[in-house]
């Protein structure tokens, strides 16, 4: 078991001031998930309509990754500024998408708020990439441990957001939940020009090593690597089926909950908190479980995945159990929370397996390399994760919400299955004696 060295006083100040400014990203992306069916529905606008409010954020993640916009403003300017700067720009965004609600033309309302919504997805591969990116640069040796309390700051936001959000729109209103959302943008962006170092991104400082590695002797990708990285499309498939299911979770429970047994809004909401409960402690448990080598990267996608489908199984029970369907309300706390535990061991393994396979013989994973497997990974699990919410709509203006939830609980079966096999063929993929080069802190 690998020990954890020490860190610093003022790398744990860096670290936190990461997780609060990944949990607070993550507010201003999810604040509308709770009571978003419920809004619009009130405008008689269909499922298939507002689901692609949600879904449209990933057409901005897929700009910035196919045009490299925040990979251009890596190697122009540092960790701290593009933080900071995206934080602004969530607030501003955030805060707009929430007074559009007051316009009374509703084709006007979704068509500016899809369009804000392009805007936010930009901003949002931002505020994801770069973390892992400032991890790879100043903590290498701790890379899970790290990754794993930043992700739980993800996960938590969505907890954060779903309740609180919903508390906000029962009680106050659409706009003052946003305008929420947009406070913590701003205070984001405040700690991170405050606690986060200013140093250099990890993709501009090693710009000019990379050529000389790139000249060195043997290929930068081995045979063995080659021939096994195309199996890893496997587990992100997975990863991506997996998300689905939170797109819809998102969606579909708070409606559900109304609809088949008169629970308010804010029940929903606190229903969906413990998706993220869960998701929040998976990442720390997976995090430190990996940097202590405890289990491999792909024992932990089958320990998620295997997670994910039976909590989707207890929160969307079959109509022809009478009785234990009217355990519903209760079953969903349990289920939601086991779900979500499981989410982690699948996404976060993902990305240290596809780092994994793309070392080089030398142990040295380049920049470049590691930012384009990164944003990868981003593509994979973001795509379904907010595809999930036009997904949610279509299904669910054609199916019951139980329905919608028992199908997609049978492709977390298929994922369980893959990474199964993938588990008995691609334990030993990873390299455990290989690491990345360090940087000065």
């Amino acid at each position: 078991m690998e020990k954890i060295g020490r860190i610093s006083p003022r790398e744990w100040m860096t670290i936190i001031t990461l997780v609060f400014y990944a949990h607070v990203a993550s507010i201003t992306v999810s604040i509308r998930y709770g009571f978003l069916a419920d809004a619009f529905a009130k405008r008689n606008v269909p499922g298939k309509v507002y689901g692609l409010i949600g879904t449209s954020v990933f057409v901005g993640f897929a700009a910035d990754f196919f045009f490299k916009i925040t990979e251009i403003c890596m190697t122009k300017w540092n960790s701290r500024k593009i933080l900071a700067g995206s934080a602004i720009g969530l607030s501003i965004i955030t805060l707009v998408t929430g007074f559009v609600y007051r316009i009374p033309n509703t084709t006007a309302v979704v068509a500016i708020s899809i369009t804000l919504r392009m805007i936010q997805g930009v901003l949002g591969f931002a505020v994801t990439l770069v973390p892992v990116d400032f991890i790879n640069a100043n903590f290498p040796k701790k890379f899970d441990m790290v990754n794993g309390l930043v992700n739980m700051g993800y996960f938590s936001g969505h907890g954060v957001a779903e309740l609180l959000g919903c508390i906000l729109y029962d009680n106050y209103g659409y706009e003052v939940a946003f305008a929420f959302a947009a406070t913590m943008a701003l205070l984001a962006a405040a700690a991170t020009l405050c606690f986060i170092p200013n140093t250099q991104t990890y993709l501009s400082i090693q710009g000019k090593a990379v050529k000389d590695l790139d000249s060195t002797d043997g290929p930068l990708i081995t045979n063995k690597t080659q021939r096994l990285s195309k199996f890893l499309v496997f587990p992100l498939i997975a990863t991506m089926l997996i998300n689905a299911n939170y797109g819809v979770i998102q969606v579909t429970v708070t409606p559900f909950l109304k609809e088949e047994f008169q629970k308010s809004i804010s029940y929903g909401g606190s229903v969906l908190t413990l998706v993220s409960v869960g998701m929040a402690l998976g990442s720390v448990s997976v995090g430190f479980i990996l940097q202590s080598k405890i289990i491999s990267h792909f024992t932990a996608m089958g320990i998620g995945a295997f997670c994910i489908f039976n909590g989707l199984l207890m929160t969307f029970p079959p109509e022809s159990l009478p009785a234990v369907y009217n355990l519903s309300p209760i079953l969903a706390f349990p289920g939601v929370f086991i779900a979500g535990f499981g989410d982690p061991f699948m996404t976060i393994a993902t990305l240290k397996a596809l780092y994994g396979v793309q070392l080089q013989k030398k142990g040295i994973l380049t920049p470049q390399v590691t930012t384009t497997i990164t944003g990868i990974w981003i593509m994979g699990y973001c795509s379904m994760y907010y595809a999930g919410s036009f997904i949610a709509g279509v299904l669910t203006d054609c199916l019951s919400y139980s329905a919608t939830g028992e199908l997609l609980a049978g492709f977390c079966l298929l994922a369980v299955l893959i990474c199964v096999l993938l588990r008995l063929n691609f334990t030993h993929v990873y390299n455990e004696d290989d690491e990345m080069k360090p940087l000065t802190f």
